[in-house]
Parts: C-alpha cells; structure tokens; sequence
C-alpha cells in the first residue's frame, strides 16, 4: 500500500510540474502580439519599395546624363523621330505594331532583344503583353525610336517573367517602330 502511495504522489508531482511548465509556455505565447494592423505594415512596405524603385531609377538616368520625360503612370521616356518617315501615322489602340525592341536591367544587362529579321507584332491593347509596353507604343509614331524605362508596377510586376526578369523589376525598353497596320476593332 506504500508503494502505491508513493508512485501516486509521484505522479501527482510530476503532473503539477507539468502544469506549472505548460502555464509559463502559455504566457509566453500571450507576450507576443501581433501588429495592430497588418495592412498598414504592408502598405508601407510597399510604400518604401516604390520609393527605392524611384530613386533607382532617377540614379540610372542621372549615372547615364538622359533627357527623359515622365507620364502620369510612372513610366520615364525619350522618343527620337525619324525624319526619313516624316510620318503622322500615331499608334493608337487596336493597331498591329512592328516593332524591333531590346530589354534590359537597369544595371545595364540585356535580356530579350528582336533580332534585325524578326521584328515582334503586337496588337496594341488587344494583346497579352505589359501594360507599360502598350503605354509606350501609344505614344510613338511610324518610324520613332524611344527609351523607356518602364517601373516594376508597369512592367512584369509581382511575378516577374517566370524566365529571365526578376519580381519587382523596372526595365529599359527600347524600341522602334518599324510598320504600323490600321486594323478595324471588332
């Protein structure tokens, strides 16, 4: 009968020890709190990114003494025209463009470029393709040349391009219209 008294407050014992560890490890977990909102942590962040994104491009275009203009969306540009066209044939909305294009990082690395033979085609906002790109082809003309510098938001945004172009990513474009076809909108 002893020994069952003994193994009972044993247990007893170890089951108060058990108690008395598991109430401190609760309370621990009740220190941490959580932010007020999290929402506005993540708005901020992204503030912060946006600005960082700006300044970087501001730096490339001081670093390289450019001339650019800005748009309402962010997007930074030159565009050259070509006298030899003397065209006033604008890009507009539903127009096939061909067009040669290089696309590069701001740290100056190239990624995707036409080649001389194969110009790409786009049917302007008609198309799956960035919106910064349809942006920038809306403001050429037959025959222009441009720089743009397209922020992360205008180009491939959150996920990238799942291949070469980082998530988060401002790129160069550019571009040069080479034949602009006038297409009816079904």
């Amino acid at each position: 009968m002893a020994r069952i008294k003994s193994l009972f407050l044993l247990l007893m014992l170890i089951f108060l020890v058990a108690c008395q560890d598991f109430g401190s490890k609760a309370q621990k977990h009740q220190e941490f709190t959580a932010p007020k909102n999290p929402r506005n942590s993540s708005i901020e962040a992204h503030r912060e990114f946006l600005e960082l994104e700006k300044k970087s491009i501001q730096n490339y275009i001081a670093d390289r003494n450019l001339d650019l203009q800005r748009n309402g969306t962010g997007i930074y540009y030159r565009i050259e025209n070509n006298p030899v066209f003397d065209s006033i044939i604008n890009v507009q909305s539903g127009d096939e463009v061909t067009y040669h294009y290089k696309i590069s990082l701001l740290n100056g690395s190239e990624l995707y470029s036409s080649s001389a033979d194969a110009p790409a085609i786009l049917r302007v906002d008609k198309e799956d393709a960035e919106i910064g790109l349809h942006d920038a082809l809306k403001l050429m003309r037959l025959g222009d040349k441009g720089l743009f510098i397209l922020p992360s938001h205008r180009a491939f945004g959150v996920s990238g391009d799942q291949n070469k172009i980082p998530p988060f990513t401002a790129l160069v474009y550019d571009l040069e219209i080479v034949d602009i076809q006038k297409l009816q909108n079904p």
